[in-house]
């Protein structure tokens, strides 16, 4: 499905329904175990609706930490979570995943030095994200404050160059 299939069909669902995001509508796409929603806005981007009334977040690096509930399921749960919504809603459902922002959203959790979210974020890496992350891995293993044993996966994770 090209760009412009997807925008069509985003389009078409959000002028008839979707769920509303502050002042603008999306397409839910998963919601997470605190009621975060995860899906795209009327561009394709992906955008984070907590479930308390807080503001939507459109993803963009800057921001990309913020998406860190995500990690806090298995990568597969989600994965699946967004492929069968989007197929539901005859959305390209492999474009939508491989989509979402995953390695901006682990660089950004790694970037915040805490230990236990870096651990979700190092199980989260697919391995074809590995290449990508490698810098950010050895960082890990260089963190002062980071459990040894996080150390270590980091270790196990950083691919030759």
């Amino acid at each position: 499905m090209s760009d412009l299939t997807l925008a069509s069909r985003l389009a078409e669902i959000l002028d008839t329904g979707g769920e509303p995001a502050g002042d603008q509508r999306f397409v839910p796409l998963v919601t997470l175990d605190s009621g975060v929603r995860c899906g795209l806005d009327r561009e394709g981007r992906w955008l984070l609706v907590p479930g308390d009334g807080r503001a939507p977040v459109r993803f963009d690096p800057g921001v990309a930490h913020l998406f860190h509930e995500a990690l806090e399921w298995k990568r597969a749960r989600f994965d699946d979570a967004v492929e069968t919504e989007a197929r539901a809603l005859g959305l390209p459902a492999e474009e939508i995943v491989f989509g979402f922002p995953a390695i901006d959203v682990i660089r950004g959790v790694l970037a915040k030095e805490h230990p236990y979210l870096t651990r979700l974020a190092l199980e989260w890496i697919a391995p074809t994200e590995l290449r990508a992350l490698r810098a950010e891995l050895r960082a890990v293993t260089r963190t002062a404050n980071m459990p040894l044993a996080v150390k270590e996966l980091a270790e196990r994770l950083v691919v030759p160059e």
